[in-house]
């Protein structure tokens, strides 16, 4: 970029409009219609300064980027967010003159840093001790890469800024005030009253909104960086940046991409082999795992959902281990992988079942606990969840996946001789919707917080009613986070499972080169920079 030539056009285009302009106001002043040409001028001046720092109060004009916590981020992430928050809310307060310091940033950095290690890490005393180079430099990386985007999406003109700009954008404004005072002192030698009344206009309507754009531009740009950096120092104490900037960034733009997918029924309907359909867009796959009590009706479920008899079901329990199904439904844009897992008795699970059905439901992206409704026992339940919530406590780098209690058996419920579908047990007043609703309530003080919703169904074959009416609906609703859960499962599986690989691509690398090296002393061929 050549800014001499820049300046060249720019002033050419200018002149004339600045030449024209002083002609113009010396024209309207030896005619004596320069105070009522001024007026005017002044109101749409005025107007559209009140409408800058209108549109900025209300976040319009230089609109705050969307720092949205990630959805999959943990209780711990977004308790550490809170921390950048509350640095970002008090840069408020700060001088303008502050926020166009390089090296305040450069603080602000080291600052938060050290806020967020010690947090993640208590005691730790620096911040890059426990950090690999590489995660150090993906760190950088991601920041950067989001600021630039930001200054070259939001900030007109801001590629051609450069740091001596910045700096002096604070001056223009003084410049600016210096000159205006220079003016309006001369202004007042030849006409006092005029030009005093002037002066307050211009105060009331243009001077104070300068001020504040100018203080809310530098502002802006402090906040997303401190946004942007805690983001991804966040990130970094979460271990989440040991698979690399690249591929942490692939791993979001997936998860991205699955959240705006078309659901399976849609992309069935289109059909790549159309010709004016969309490029194929991946599916994702999303692990459902079922668990609960002996005779609950998790077989049952299964085949309900599946709309065919696959799971084994029968007074005797069947399943003596993880089995699997894939399923794909109307409405779902995911394909759904089903886990039936041993029951286990109101006594609670043992060892075995524990070991087992936890390690499914921890490798899961979403929990269905399925409940009988005329069994109220549910001790051996809150076992299992107080374990499964124990374990992931004990993991504060991964989420627990969203449980949703699923109501079985609902024909039995008073009065068990009426099976009349569909039923409205929210808001419903027939003997069964109100037996429904109260065993909804039930369940769910019961269980309180470890679940995200219940929902009532019959899987009696025949009579299925509430699978894809309600439950279907609800697992959909909390597909966003099951990605999220699996996301975090799969960064951790990939960082733990690569560190290995990656010393030997580095070291297989390094020996290359060394062979070539070898090769051209022995051929005795010169070695760059030589």
């Amino acid at each position: 970029m050549s800014r001499w030539r820049i300046a060249v056009v720019l002033t050419l285009i200018g002149l004339p409009v600045a030449i024209w302009a002083g002609l113009g106001t010396y024209y309207l002043w030896i005619t004596g219609w320069a105070f009522w040409a001024w007026w005017p001028m002044l109101g749409l001046m005025a107007l559209g300064y009140f409408l800058a720092a209108y549109w900025q109060r209300q976040q319009q004009l230089l609109r705050p980027p969307d720092f949205a916590v990630p959805l999959h981020w943990t209780d711990r992430d977004r308790a550490a967010w809170k921390l950048v928050e509350a640095r970002a809310t008090r840069a408020a307060s700060l001088p303008a003159k502050k926020l166009t310091e390089p090296t305040f940033y450069q603080q602000s950095a080291q600052e938060m840093a050290l806020e967020l290690a010690t947090f993640y890490h208590p005691g730790v005393k620096d911040p890059l001790d426990g950090l690999t180079v590489p995660e150090i430099l993906a760190v950088v990386e991601l920041a950067a890469h989001d600021m630039w985007e930001l200054v070259e999406k939001h900030l007109p003109g801001g590629h051609l800024l450069t740091v001596r700009d910045w700096k002096r954008g604070r001056e223009l404004v003084q410049w600016y005030q210096t000159g205006s005072n220079v003016y309006w002192a001369i202004s007042a030698v030849f006409n006092p009253l005029q030009t005093g009344m002037r002066y307050l206009a211009s105060q009331a309507g243009i001077a104070q909104p300068i001020k504040i754009l100018q203080q809310n531009l530098y502002l802006w740009f402090y906040t997303a960086f401190l946004h942007r950096l805690g983001h991804y120092l966040i990130d970094v104490n979460s271990g989440r940046l040991r698979v690399g900037a690249a591929r942490y960034r692939e791993l979001l733009e997936q998860l991205q991409r699955q959240a705006d997918q078309p659901t399976v029924a849609e992309k069935l309907a289109t059909g790549p082999n159309r010709e004016d359909s969309e490029p194929s867009v991946e599916i994702g796959w999303v692990t459902v795992t079922l668990l609960g009590q002996v005779k609950a009706a998790k077989s049952s479920l299964i085949n309900a959902l599946l709309g065919e008899q696959r799971a084994r079901t029968g007074v005797v329990p069947m399943t003596d281990g993880i089995e699997r199904y894939e399923l794909l439904a109307p409405g779902v844009p995911d394909r759904l992988i089903l886990q039936d897992t041993v029951g286990y008795s109101q006594a609670g699970p043992n060892a075995d079942q524990v070991n087992r059905t936890g390690e499914a439901a921890k490798q899961s992206d979403l929990l269905l606990l399925v409940l009988h409704a005329k069994n109220p026992g549910r001790q051996a339940d809150l076992t299992m969840l107080e374990k499964l919530r124990d374990w992931f406590a004990a993991r504060p780098d991964l989420k627990a996946p969203p449980i949703i209690a699923v109501l079985t058996h609902i024909d039995l419920l008073s009065p068990s001789l009426e099976w009349a579908p569909p039923y409205n047990w929210l808001s419903g007043q027939r003997p069964k919707e109100v037996s429904v609703r109260e065993a909804l309530a039930v369940t769910r003080q019961q269980l309180g917080e470890q679940i995200v919703s219940i929902v009532p169904v019959c899987t009696q074959s025949g009579q299925v009613y509430g699978v894809d009416e309600a439950l279907l609906p609800a697992m959909t609703n909390w597909l966003d986070e099951s990605r999220a859960v699996a996301l975090l499962r799969a960064i951790k599986a990939e960082a733990d499972r690569d560190q290995a690989y990656r010393i030997f691509q580095q070291v297989l690398a390094s020996g290359k080169v060394a062979v070539e090296q070898l090769g051209q002393l022995l051929r005795g061929t010169p070695q760059a920079g030589s």
